[in-house]
């Protein structure tokens, strides 16, 4: 088994135990999604490249802002909104990403 079939498995199960998950997905630092679920099947390509595109330019802002201000790594960062949540997770070579709905 590959390890991108066990990160499918992986983030098929957080999905499956949180059903406030709207899409999970691993990038790559630079944008590339490299693994991608939504719970809706409108999926295509060009909202999959958006992803990637600003969970990229959130991550780069934020990881300068680490290593510049606080002298730090940076690890995660939660974005909220009115109708739900973005959080990127860095684990040390991709990004993890996920998009949640509001909480009630």
């Amino acid at each position: 088994m590959s390890r991108i079939d066990e990160a499918k498995i992986l983030l098929e199960s957080l999905q499956d135990r949180a059903p406030d998950l709207l899409e999970l997905a691993i990038a790559r630092t630079n944008g590339l999604i490299i693994l991608s679920l939504q719970k809706t099947t409108n999926q295509d390509s060009k909202s999959e490249r958006l992803l990637g595109a600003m969970a990229s330019a959130l991550f780069s802002i934020s990881k300068r802002a680490a290593e510049e201000l606080l002298k730090g790594k940076f690890m995660s960062i939660n974005v909220e909104i009115d109708n739900g949540n973005i959080f990127l997770i860095f684990t040390g070579k991709v990004i993890l990403i996920t998009l949640t709905k509001p909480e009630p």
